[in-house]
């Protein structure tokens, strides 16, 4: 198995390189070669992991956020390659539900060795995209993009950039209005009205550690959905608290479907976040790959 450390140097408030070093030095002390790779442009992780995935099975170490991790994702899916999750991003949310530990070096040490295990991917059919941890539209995608706004604030973490993104978006107090299509187990559900937002979960946690989807397991071959009905300012400052925590669940603005497939449409343009990446568009189109990765679990 040949050991790839992939570096997304945006990533980390540029220290990823160094931590990249830092791996390479700890697989060296126990007898293992690795190669660094670093991304030079968005997509660029991408294109270099399928490569080395068609030519041999290949252990790639994901030094950067959720961001870097999808990169690496939409490489080697469908192949033997599996990955380790080593989190250096703004957004480091997908390795909560495979990791007990977030230090770099007791990653790197309880990894060496361990075999991986099978994850499930969402594929977002029409904008030829995948997504391991979760998809949300709405609300929670406005406060990822403004998370731009405080990125470079220097000696505060992800998570406070996170909270202050969402005191900022609160303002602007937007809704927006979904056609939802929902098929689980042959039944077919249309829901059509004003929401606040709608999260498609695989992973359990996004936002710095925001909890939308109790339920959501990332190998169980299910989608997770939470949406959460329009509401005011007023409103979203008394239910925020509960979504963060996971205690939403008995709210009756929060409502909660599994699904093996969906699509979201709307008359206009909405912001959409997959896995860090914040785009706009008017439908999507989402389901599930059982089983289409591997990630070295840390426990």
């Amino acid at each position: 198995m040949k050991h790839i450390i992939c570096i997304n140097p945006v990533a980390g408030k540029g220290k990823n390189e160094k931590f990249g070093i830092r791996i390479q030095k700890i697989l060296k002390k126990y007898g293992i070669d690795s190669e660094i790779i670093v991304s030079k442009y968005s997509g660029h992780i991408t294109e270099l992991t399928k490569e080395y995935s068609k030519k041999q099975t290949c252990r790639f170490y994901s030094v950067g956020g959720d961001g870097t991790l999808n990169e690496i994702v939409s490489g080697i899916i469908g192949s033997e390659s599996d990955i380790v999750i080593v989190p250096c991003g703004t957004g480091n949310d997908f390795i909560k539900s495979t990791s007990k530990y977030m230090s770099m070096r007791k990653i790197i040490l309880n990894s060496i060795g361990k075999t991986s295990q099978k994850v499930d991917v969402l594929k977002i059919n029409n904008l030829n995209k995948y997504c391991i941890n979760i998809l949300s539209c709405g609300f929670d995608s406005m406060v990822a993009k403004n998370v731009d706004k405080f990125r470079k604030i220097p000696f505060i973490s992800g998570k406070v950039k996170y909270n202050l993104s969402i005191i900022y978006t609160l303002f602007s107090n937007r809704n927006f209005r979904f056609k939802m299509r929902v098929k689980h187990k042959g039944d077919t559900k249309v829901i059509k009205q004003n929401y606040t937002l709608v999260a498609v979960s695989n992973g359990k946690y996004y936002g710095g550690g925001i909890f939308p989807c109790p339920d959501a397991k990332v190998s169980d071959g299910i989608i997770n959905i939470c949406f959460i009905d329009s509401t005011t300012i007023f409103k979203k400052l008394i239910l925020l608290p509960y979504y963060k925590k996971g205690t939403h669940t008995k709210l009756k603005q929060a409502h909660f479907l599994e699904t093996e497939n969906l699509s979201i449409v709307s008359s206009k343009e909405f912001p959409a976040n997959v896995d860090g990446e914040v785009f706009y568009t008017n439908k999507l189109s989402i389901s599930i790959i059982p089983s289409a990765v591997n990630i070295v679990y840390i426990n």
